[in-house]
Parts: C-alpha cells; structure tokens; sequence
C-alpha cells in the first residue's frame, strides 16, 4: 500500500464511522416556519433597534398559531392595587374560585389540568386613577378565557357566576368575540 491508498483508507473508514454515528436522514429536520419567524424576529429588531416589538411580533405570532380566546373580561379590583404581587395575588385567588365554582370542584386541588378545563390567561395593566382627592397608579387585569362547555358558554352564565359567587371584591367587564 502506496501513502495515497493508506490516506485514503483512513479518511473512507473515518467517513464510515461518522455515518454511523451521524443523525438518521429525515429526523429532526429544521422547521421552516420556526425559522421564518426567526428571520423575521431578527429583521424587526435590525430595523426599529426595539426588543419591545420584537416581543410584540412574538406575542402576536403566538396569539395566532396557539390560543384564541372567546372571552375577554375585564377586571377592576375595589381595593386599587397599587403594587404588581397584590394584583397576581388577587388574579390567583380570582382564578382558584371561578375555577372551583365553573367546575363544581370541591377544592383548587381538583381543577383537572388545561387540556380539561378552560384556558385562562391573564394580563395585567397599570392605569392612573383618581380616589379620595388623590391620584394614584393601580392595576387592573385583563383576563382571555377560552372556550366554555355549550351549557356554560354564555353572558348571562359569566355574568351571574363571577360578581355573587367568585369574588365581592371585584367589578368586571366581560366581552366575547
């Protein structure tokens, strides 16, 4: 064997065992709408310089492809939380007893899990407020409710459900697409 047949050996056994070792062909190939999305996330960013659209486009992206809520309901809490872990709080328990009530749940332990029970998602916004003379920067929360069963999905139902029995504490503002 000449020192070009040895090379080449070498290099075709080397080859060979990277094909063993490599990734099968057609598995985990790149998915093409994921890196459009990229694209486009890195082409808006170039152009406004602001990572606040970039997650604007995300938020929109996500808001199309996953999840489309039919309710929107606004919730405008007595108390005027001023602080951001008062208003999660409030969204917490919020979600815990309409959860419980929607379902007939004897306890939060036993909401099943979301594929089984409506999709909640909250939001929550600062807005200036005037109360006793003075102005002050509460929050209020925004929350997207999916799809309810037939029998439940209705205004008057939501509307009947949410100020008597989940929470005194509270004014809401529900629409629906």
């Amino acid at each position: 064997m000449t020192l070009t047949n040895t090379t080449q050996h070498t290099i075709q056994k080397r080859t060979e065992r990277s094909e063993v070792h490599s990734r099968p062909k057609g598995v985990n190939t790149q998915d093409h709408s994921r890196n459009n999305l990229n694209q486009k996330l890195i082409r808006i960013h170039q152009k406004t310089g602001s990572f606040g659209k970039v997650q604007e486009e995300l938020i929109r992206q996500n808001w199309e492809t996953n999840f489309r809520p039919h309710w929107f309901i606004t919730l405008l809490w007595n108390d005027l939380p001023t602080r951001f872990d008062t208003a999660e709080g409030h969204a917490k328990t919020f979600r815990n007893v309409f959860l419980t009530k929607l379902l007939k749940c004897n306890s939060p332990t036993r909401i099943p899990d979301p594929p089984a029970r409506p999709q909640l998602v909250f939001f929550h916004e600062r807005k200036p407020m005037i109360t006793r003379g003075r102005q002050i920067t509460a929050f209020h929360t925004h929350l997207h409710l999916g799809p309810l069963p037939d029998h439940q999905n209705h205004l008057w139902f939501l509307d009947h459900l949410i100020p008597p029995e989940v929470d005194r504490s509270l004014h809401f503002i529900p629409t629906s697409i």
